[in-house]
Parts: structure tokens; sequence; C-alpha cells
């Protein structure tokens, strides 16, 4: 205190502070970055869901649809959802889809890096044709031992790509189906979450103590030589996937034409239909890879990594693959299996006509088709065509109408069911929206028609709707 009574405090900063940016959702970490268990972007939209305590679509429908860029839902409906849940391989992919989820997410959450939840980054030398499978694959063990841990419970990528069959760690088959209600699980659904079944909820892990290491090899289904296989392929696509930042730009479709190219030098002296015999691929078709005219997709790269014992990473970077030796690969004997040639069939034109007659005067259900009858008369379809044109037409009709008629009478249950459905929501006081009566019905798909629709509007309507 001063002696004329006034007291000196400390002095205050008036500088106006910097607040740091505030995202819309929650920031959370996605799991395994930069290793090859690396989080999925589906299972990352689940469990951003299931951290606001709102199921996926409400997520996707009301704050994600609104940032994309792309038009990939005319509106935000149920049935414009299901499209885009029946295409969730693209979300983890590497076209537009994905690209414009990742763009979005991380404008909401201010995280970045999500584009490593995908394969965006390989876009260029990875074909989608057939890259995804359509349906959940898991690790009930895995699931397990994260619960018991107390682990976050998620899905990795590595699970959605269609190679993966078995779980590298445990050394056992990815489930397919639930073990609850024996059904398969989409990637992404209204009411996805991570380790538990979409359709009747329940847990996903394994509920029992976790086993030996060779008791669990004894619970897979494959021999010991497939078991090798896969277990490199799940260590190779690992190893590719935890790799994107080791790259400083995303390969190019140029660099796999120069790699089998060095390849085909090293392994035949140049020779493409000797190389493309050795790894059973069509010489064309092995043209077409090494002129960059086309890209093989993943299964074929790892058929031939794992017949010349290299990796994918080794096939990506040709400068590396210059300096190897193949020596000993190009002296290995490939086993091959001996192809002989079938001595040729005399036609009997009288007993097939005699075949065709009794097909066509045949009331056995369901109706052969032309491929099935040429079959079982052991001729080629093209060559019973030649021969007999109007029988072959007249058995196709016949089972273009049964397949119709099949067609018809399964729509028509499907309308039968969907009112059952409905007068037994409303019984129960629960709302019959669209979402729950396709969750019940035997086939969800048939609310694609028109006259399935109408019947659950018409039921809805009827009952004050």
């Amino acid at each position: 205190m001063l002696a004329n009574g006034l007291v000196t405090y400390e002095s205050w900063d008036l500088k106006q502070l910097s607040i740091p940016s505030r995202s819309l959702l929650y920031q959370l970490q996605p799991v395994g970055i930069r290793t090859p268990m690396v989080e999925s972007l589906t299972g990352y939209i689940e469990r951003l869901a299931e951290a606001h305590c709102i199921p996926p679509d409400v997520l996707i429908s009301r704050i994600i649809t609104p940032l994309l860029k792309q038009i990939f839902l005319k509106s935000r409906t149920s049935r414009d959802l299901r499209s885009l849940f029946d295409r969730a391989t693209a979300i983890n992919g590497t076209g537009n889809i994905a690209r414009d989820l990742v763009q979005a997410l991380q404008k909401l959450t201010l995280i970045e890096d999500l584009h490593l939840l995908t394969l965006l980054f390989w876009c260029e030398i990875i074909p989608t044709r057939n890259l995804f499978r359509t349906q959940s694959a898991w690790c009930a063990v895995c699931y397990e031992e994260w619960s018991l841990n107390n682990q976050v419970i998620y899905k990795p990528l590595l699970w959605t790509i269609n190679s993966v069959k078995v779980c590298a760690l445990h050394k056992i088959c990815l489930c397919l189906q639930c073990p609850h209600c024996q059904q398969e699980l989409p990637l992404l659904s209204w009411r996805s979450r991570p380790g538990y079944c979409s359709k009747c909820g329940g847990w996903l892990g394994m509920n029992l103590p976790v086993k030996s290491a060779s008791e669990l090899m004894a619970c897979s289904t494959l021999s010991k030589e497939e078991l090798h296989s896969q277990t490199w392929i799940v260590e190779v696509i690992g190893e590719l996937i935890s790799s994107t930042l080791s790259f400083k730009s995303p390969p190019v479709k140029e660099e796999i034409a120069k790699s089998l190219s060095l390849l085909i030098d090293a392994v035949t002296d140049g020779n493409i239909a000797e190389f493309a015999r050795l790894m059973g691929i069509p010489k064309n078709t092995l043209w077409m890879w090494q002129t960059g005219k086309a890209l093989p997709v993943l299964d074929i790269l790892l058929k031939i990594c794992y017949r010349l014992e290299i990796s994918l990473l080794d096939l990506l970077k040709p400068e590396q693959l210059a300096v190897k030796s193949f020596t000993k690969i190009s002296h290995k004997t490939f086993r091959r299996s001996p192809t002989l040639r079938a001595s040729p069939k005399l036609f009997d034109a009288n007993q097939v006509q005699d075949a065709l007659l009794a097909i066509l005067a045949s009331d056995k259900e369901p109706p052969l088709t032309m491929e099935e009858v040429a079959t079982g008369l052991g001729y080629d379809r093209r060559t019973i065509f030649r021969h007999f044109p109007d029988l072959c037409r007249a058995i196709s009709a016949k089972y273009r109408s049964y397949s119709k008629a099949c067609h018809t009478e399964k729509i028509q249950q499907s309308c039968r069911e969907v009112k059952q459905i409905v007068l037994k929501l409303h019984h129960q006081g629960e709302y019959p929206s669209e979402a729950r009566v396709s969750e019940i019905m035997t086939n969800p798909g048939y609310l694609r028609y028109k006259q399935v629709r109408a019947a659950l509007n018409e039921t809805r309507r009827k009952i004050g709707f």
C-alpha cells in the first residue's frame, strides 16, 4: 500500500485471446492410424454416431449429407439412404463418394487424415472390381479381447477387403454371419454399431474364455497351405495400408506396368507367354497390363507377388524391384496341371431333338435353362442352337415364363407380408415406418417394387397414418 492510501495491483493483459476453432461433432480420434489395423471409414461413422447417441442414419441424413459436394442422395428419405447403404463399399473405396465423405467428416470433426481410413491413396493402381466384400466380416476373438481389455471396439479397414479371409493374429477365418440370428450383416445400415449385430443386436464377440493358439487353429476350416497363403495376404495388405505416409505421392498405374515388365524380363527373359503360363494368366490380359492399357485387380497382384515371393510394396516401387535378385525364382518349377485335349464328339441330331422335345413336354419345375440342357446332353449350347433354333427358343421362353410367374408370386407374397407387419406394429403401438418394416421383412429388397410400396402406403392409410 502506498503512502497516499492507494493500492497497486498486478497489471492485466487485455489483449484478446485467440480461441481455437470448435468442431460441430466430437473430435473422435480414429483407431489404428498408420498401422495395418487402421479403422475403416464405415466403422468410424458408426462410432461417431454412437458417441452422439444417435443411429448412423440420423448422422448421415441430418448432419453429413448437407455438407456433401456431390449429390449422392436426392433426398434424406429412408429410401435414398438405403441406396447409399447398399453402396457402402464405396465409402471405404477410391472414388468420389469416399473423397466427399472424408472431406465432410474432416470439416465436422476437425480431424485430419481421415482419408487414411479408406483406400483413396491407392486410387490410381487398385481397381475397385471385387475389391471389397459387400457384407461385414469380423474376428470374434478380437472383439472379445478388446472388450475384456476395455479397448475400443471398431471395424478395421482390413476386414472389409475381399481378399482377406482370416485373422492373422488368431489364425481363424473371419465370421460372416451373426452367431445369434445367423444372418449376414451389411457394412453400414440404419442401426449399425461396432461389435453388435445390426439385425438382432447380439454381441458378435466370442462369449467364451479366449482359446489357446493351437485350439484356435483347429477351429479354422482352411488347410495348412491355405492358412499360410491367407496369413501372408493379410500381412502384405496390412503392410500396404500402413505404408501410405511413406510415399511422397500416390503411385500411378505406369509403375505397375513398369514393374511387370521388370518381372517378365527377370523371370522368363522377356517371354510374356511363358510368364503368363507360369502365373496362370491369359497372355493378352498380361500384355494389356504390361502396356498400361488396363490394371490388374488386387487378387491377381497378390497371386503374382505370392508366387514370386515379393510384397505389394516391392511391386509398387520399380526402382527397388530392379535391384532384386530373381535367380532362385526364375529356376523355380511351378506345378502345372496337364491339360489333355478332348477328342471331338459327334453330334447325334436325332437324340438331341428327342431330348429337347421331351424337355418341352415335361411339367417338371423349375424348368431347365438351355445352359443346363446343353450341359446334360454334353454339347455346347451354341451347337445345339445351330441345329434346332426353334426348340431352343421355346425352352428358353418356357423358363422365362416360369421365372416371371415366380417373380410375380414373390411380389404378391411381399405385399401380404407388408400388410401383416404394418398391422402388427400398429397393434404394438409402434409407428410402421418404412425402415422398421424393412427390418422385419423376409426379403426387404422387394420394397423397391412399386406394388409392395403401394401395399405399404395403402395399409398405413387404412389405419390412420
